[in-house]
């Protein structure tokens, strides 16, 4: 499946969002913090990216290391655990219902993506100014729409 310039400034988000901490392991990405980017911490997605309706959903989204995501990926047991002992049961619910739901986006997919994706890009520049400023922990994510 082809990544868009959407699904990169989200991604980037959801890990800068999480501080650059796996949320299974807690394996601290020092290169993610430094520089804003490191291939071995990811975005994981509970519900696939195939679904439109969450594909660029926070609630959707996970940072975990490349070996966590790989692990719960193969488990499904096992990432609807993880996803339930950071979320709830009950946002689980919600995100599994809201993937079958049908958009429709005012112009198309492709003005679409190009909103979410500046919208996330702003967004993921300002988490990385509040860290500059010394803000530590959890950033609380906007979702496009």
């Amino acid at each position: 499946m082809k990544i868009s310039q959407a699904d990169k400034w989200f991604s980037k988000l959801i890990r800068e969002g999480a501080f650059w901490i796996c949320q299974r392991c807690g394996i601290i990405s020092e290169e993610g913090r430094a520089t804003g980017g490191d291939r071995a911490m990811q975005c994981s997605h509970f519900i696939s990216r195939q679904y439109k309706s969450v594909r660029l959903d926070s609630n959707n989204a996970l940072c975990l290391c490349a070996s966590c995501h790989a692990h719960v990926e193969k488990d499904p047991s096992l990432h609807c655990d993880l996803y339930d002992s950071i979320n709830g049961a009950g946002l689980r619910e919600i995100v599994s219902q809201k993937k079958w739901e049908v958009m429709k986006p005012v112009g198309g997919w492709k003005a679409y993506e190009k909103e979410a994706a500046k919208f996330y890009k702003v967004q993921y520049e300002e988490a990385r100014e509040c860290r500059k400023d010394g803000v530590m922990g959890v950033i609380d994510i906007i979702n496009f729409n």
